[in-house]
């Protein structure tokens, strides 16, 4: 466990000093008299619990101040949250039960249980040496379908295990629940073989008296042998994926290097300080055309971070019909990204808007409704300001009842940024005109049209820029979810993410109602996920179909690029398009659905 041992009079001792072992009754008894000076304090505390014995553990102090911090009732076991029908991931439940139902076996008769839990700390099964230990793990919500991470209950053999992603082993009152004063649980994490990351956490729980050395060693093997089942139910594709990585990295170990299909991303240590979450599924969309062609091709992109990178990306062969999905290796780019990477969109509008902004004057934003104008001028005077002090950025609805009260007040903060939201609203108004002409302030004005009457308030701004609507930024879509999640996400908790399966089901959406659409469906999203990741089964109906779940024939890519030629010729007019193909209109209705063309 990373600590000293030492042993007196036949008292083992773990701890960074001496004293009696923490799982004595002496220990446990100063331990939570610990954990009460502890919750005493409060939140605000500055005591470390750690201070007065030495027996609690740092990583149990951090876990103690991280559920107090989360609200966690230590005298109440949270009700509700129960989920009986969530179903774990298919493959961790087909590797872990033949060797958990072999585990429960060999504990027959023992007063044990043994929990498996998914990432998030759902529990997805359980089996006990007897079953009268059931009612026990009920008592603390230790069952099926329930949710175990610190944010609920606190300091516990999975949750904790899920924020240290290292094998954990609580005792008794180090636990922050008082239900749990009188278990042991030991917790280890299970790790994809491959890739990496977080499968699940496996559990082993005893009464608080029965701890032994053991415990920790026996829970060790056996999830080394669910992740070597787990590295054997790899997919083909999987395999060529990894072996690819491998196989590049170890030729140019400093260059960054990833391999990926739609479903799964491997990366080298380079690659995996260039990237985020989103980049993802931005870069499968653009690698599509390497999968579809059979050839390498190449490319400069802008990664969510505004990292740009020179990109090489190639097929990667695993001997079926289809490849298994792309190698790309990537250089960081010097200079602006060109314009057939994913710069053509909202983070080009942004450094627009941001140098429109420092040569001085009212800036005019104009687009559809929802596009997010009101949302950039709000990312542009955070821009400004990154390395002064920053007034206030004021939000005025021009259709709002007395909108002009307090306006002149307002545009006289020189450090401020005044956002007249409808401007057209008030584009007869002379004295708004007059005011916003002689403002103090930075003064950005919203309109759906790009030109308001002669003299009138649109025609204050000195310069003006059009936002395009959502659906024409589809590459920009990763780095705006990733955006309003950290907005509609509580402050206080882990940062959700969106999956890359549902970030490219999302991308494929015409968004009618831009951006502020997709703010409604991602609040919606958030609530059915329970602010975990966002995966597709969590997005509302309508907005989980995504592309063709296999690559395009060569054949079928030249017919779908036609179409969309065709569509953008016609504006966008269905009808037209397929008069000028020669098809019918059901005909073009059809493939834009099978194409997955938005």
């Amino acid at each position: 466990m990373g600590h000293g041992r030492s042993s007196a009079g036949g008292v083992v001792a773990y701890g960074r000093g001496a004293g009696p072992a923490r799982w004595s009754p002496e220990g446990q008894r100063l331990i939570r008299r610990a954990r009460e000076r502890l919750l005493s304090g409060g939140a605000e505390s500055s005591a470390e619990p750690t201070a007065a014995d030495g027996l609690v553990r740092p990583e149990i102090a951090a876990s103690w101040r991280r559920s107090l911090l989360s609200g966690v009732d230590p005298c109440r076991m949270p009700a509700g949250g129960a989920d009986p029908d969530r179903a774990g991931t298919p493959r961790l439940l087909r590797a872990a039960e033949p060797v958990l139902d072999r585990l429960v076996t060999q504990l027959a008769g023992t007063s044990t249980a043994v929990v498996l839990a998914d990432a998030q700390a759902w529990i997805l099964w359980r089996g006990a040496g007897r079953a009268a230990l059931f009612a026990g793990l009920d008592r603390i919500s230790a069952s099926p379908g329930c949710c175990l991470d610190e944010e609920r209950v606190g300091t516990n053999g999975l949750g904790t295990v899920v924020e240290e992603r290292r094998p954990t082993l609580i005792v008794g009152g180090e636990h922050y629940q008082d239900a749990m004063q009188d278990f042991t649980c030991v917790g280890v994490p299970i790790l994809d073989p491959l890739s990496r990351r977080l499968e699940g956490v496996l559990d082993l729980t005893c009464a608080s008296r029965d701890t032994n050395e053991l415990l920790l060693p026996l829970l060790t093997e056996t999830v080394r042998e669910i992740e070597a089942r787990l590295r054997e139910q790899a997919t083909v594709h999987e395999r060529a994926l990894f072996e690819e990585l491998v196989a590049r990295s170890r030729r140019r170990r400093s260059v960054a290097v990833a391999s990926l299909n739609e479903e799964f991303l491997f990366t080298n240590s380079a690659a995996a300080q260039l990237f985020e979450p989103a980049d993802h599924a931005l870069l499968w969309d653009w690698a599509r055309a390497a999968v579809s062609s059979g050839r390498e091709v190449t490319g400069r992109l802008t990664l969510t971070r505004d990292v740009v990178v020179d990109a090489r990306c190639a097929p990667v062969d695993c001997g079926g019909p289809w490849p298994a999905g792309v190698v790309v290796t990537m250089v960081p780019a010097e200079g602006r990204p060109t314009a057939a990477g994913p710069d053509t969109g909202w983070t080009n509008v942004l450094r627009r808007a941001r140098r429109l902004a420092e040569l001085g004057g009212p800036v005019l934003l104009h687009g559809e409704p929802g596009v997010g104008k009101v949302w950039l001028a709000g990312r542009v005077h955070e821009r400004l300001h990154e390395h002064t002090t920053a007034g206030p950025c004021t939000v005025v609805d021009c259709r709002a009842p007395g909108a002009t009260a307090d306006l002149a007040a307002a545009l006289s903060d020189p450090h401020a940024t005044v956002v007249l939201r409808r401007a057209e609203e008030l584009d007869g108004d002379g004295a708004v005109a007059a005011l916003v002409g002689a403002a103090a302030a930075r003064v950005v004005l919203t309109a759906t049209r790009p030109h308001g009457r002669p003299g009138g308030l649109l025609d204050e701004a000195r310069a003006a820029l059009a936002v395009p609507p959502l659906r024409d930024r589809a590459a920009d879509l990763p780095g705006l979810v990733d955006d309003l999640l950290g907005e509609l996400a509580p402050a206080d908790g882990p940062r959700p993410r969106c999956t890359a399966q549902a970030l490219t089901a999302l991308r494929t959406q015409p968004w009618p109602g831009n951006v502020r659409e997709l703010r409604r469906v991602l609040a919606t999203a958030l609530v059915t996920a329970m602010h975990f990741d966002i995966g597709v089964r969590h997005l509302p109906e309508g907005y989980r179909a995504g592309p063709p779940t296999r690559p395009l024939a060569r054949l079928e890519s030249t017919e779908r690029d036609a179409i969309v030629a065709a569509l953008e010729k016609a504006g966008g007019n269905k009808e037209r398009a397929a008069a000028d193909l020669g098809i019918s209109r059901a005909t073009i209705y059809r493939k834009i659905r099978r194409f997955g063309i938005a």
